[in-house]
């Protein structure tokens, strides 16, 4: 079901640019932001100063790690303490390694509860993966298959390696429907078999059906699909995945991280023009892990998910968002508050703030920047905007008052905000 929540005059809440920016407040002092440059992860405090830079680098799922790669052939995984930036230990692995999120969208490569690290080798003719304990500092697993693969999600106990096959253009032809672009499927690589799953990953509930909605689902798994991003839920079980279908429109794959299927959430809003805004979606979880919000700031479009039993329960139109433009350029970020009731999103300019309750705008700041990533203050107090020029604006959550802001030249995202 879809509403149109009407926007009073005078209840919008404007922060713009221009508006005068006091210093950071002194409940800012413990806030640490973490940001991604093309070449580093960088840890920055709330004044502007740079911290740390950590070079190649990813944070563990609670951030209280960064593990951090150095040279090849041998290459080197260095453990260092968020806090204090102090070296923890290293871990030394023949080859060349990178993290499966570096120089594209992709996840970071952890397990949801960050015991297990997978790091990508070389992919081509012959794809590698090392599963890195992070525990217990060793390499735990060398995964090697044939054709083109590339990380998508493992396990908690580490037994199962999620991996995204693509569909090469000489397979393709004997596949009718499925596009060589954007055509893949998920397989599994048993860690203690130490081989490829012959077993498919296919959608539970539609595995014997083709169909013609958001995704085209087939018994022999194939999709089509571009990957935008991914989160895990809470309990660790399942991985929620999203991708845009360039026919069909928006679908969420979720695997269950345990017991080796999917379940394709389709019952995103099919709109026109949505391929050209498919980078304003992003998803959000609540922090109860109840509700994840499929978000598309551009189109202000929301949908709500069970992510428990991932029903789609109804879909929300945002009134009184900036026009959007023809195509959006940019990647989306979307932030729940801890108590659920305030989710932030990236518009086309600006930033969204929405009451959960009834999905009423409260708020719209920053409307003079293009914003790509946002993330809150540990006590919710305040929002953390990263715009396209590199700057970090720091803003009341409630009202948008500006508060500071960070000239982080060369960042790119915003990846979280910590304390120390």
């Amino acid at each position: 079901m879809r509403r149109t929540i009407g926007l009073a005059a005078g209840a919008l809440l404007l922060a713009s640019c221009a508006a005068q920016v006091s210093g950071p407040p002194q409940a800012a002092a413990s806030d640490e932001l973490v940001l991604r440059t093309s070449s580093a992860v960088q840890v920055w405090d709330a004044k502007g100063d740079l911290v740390r830079s950590l070079g190649r680098a990813v944070a563990s799922p609670d951030g209280s790690v960064y593990y951090a790669l150095e040279g090849s052939s041998p290459t080197t995984l260095r453990w260092t303490d968020a806090k204090t930036g102090r070296p923890m230990t290293q871990l030394t692995l023949p080859g060349d390694y990178a993290f499966a999120n570096e120089g594209i969208a992709g996840p970071t490569g952890f397990s949801p509860n960050g015991r297990w690290l997978v790091l990508v080798g070389a992919s081509g003719a012959e794809s590698s993966f090392a599963v890195v304990d992070t525990s217990l500092v060793r390499l735990a697993a060398f995964a090697k298959v044939s054709g083109p693969f590339t990380y998508d999600a493992i396990s908690d106990d580490g037994t199962s390696l999620y991996l995204i096959e693509r569909i090469t253009p000489q397979a393709a032809q004997a596949l009718p429907g499925v596009n060589v672009a954007y055509g893949y499927r998920v397989r599994v690589y048993d860690v203690p078999a130490a081989k490829l799953s012959e077993t498919l990953v296919v959608d539970v509930k539609l595995a014997a059906q083709t169909n013609g909605n958001n995704a085209e689902t087939r018994i022999d798994g194939i999709m089509n699909g571009i990957y935008q991003s991914s989160v895990p839920s809470r309990d660790g079980r399942w991985n929620f995945s999203f991708y845009y279908n360039p026919n069909r429109g928006p679908f969420i794959h979720v695997l269950h991280l345990d017991s080796r299927s999917a379940f394709c959430i389709l019952d995103l809003p099919l709109v026109s023009g949505g391929y050209e805004k498919r980078l304003g979606w992003s998803l959000a979880l609540t922090p109860s892990g109840k509700t994840l919000y499929a978000v598309n700031g551009p189109l202000g479009l929301i949908s709500v998910i069970d992510a428990t039993t991932l029903n789609v329960g109804r879909t929300a139109s945002v009134a009184g968002l900036p026009a959007p433009a023809t195509t959006t350029e940019w990647a989306s970020s979307a932030a729940v508050s801890q108590d659920a009731r305030k989710l932030y999103f990236t518009t086309d300019r600006g930033v969204a703030l929405v009451d959960t309750a009834d999905f009423s705008l409260r708020g719209l700041f920053l409307v003079d920047r293009v914003i790509t990533s946002v993330s809150l203050s540990q006590d919710g107090r305040r929002l953390y905007a990263l715009a396209v020029d590199g700057t970090v604006w720091m803003i009341d959550a409630t009202t948008g008052r500006q508060l500071g802001q960070i000239p982080a030249q060369g960042a790119v995202a915003l990846l979280r905000v910590g304390s120390h």
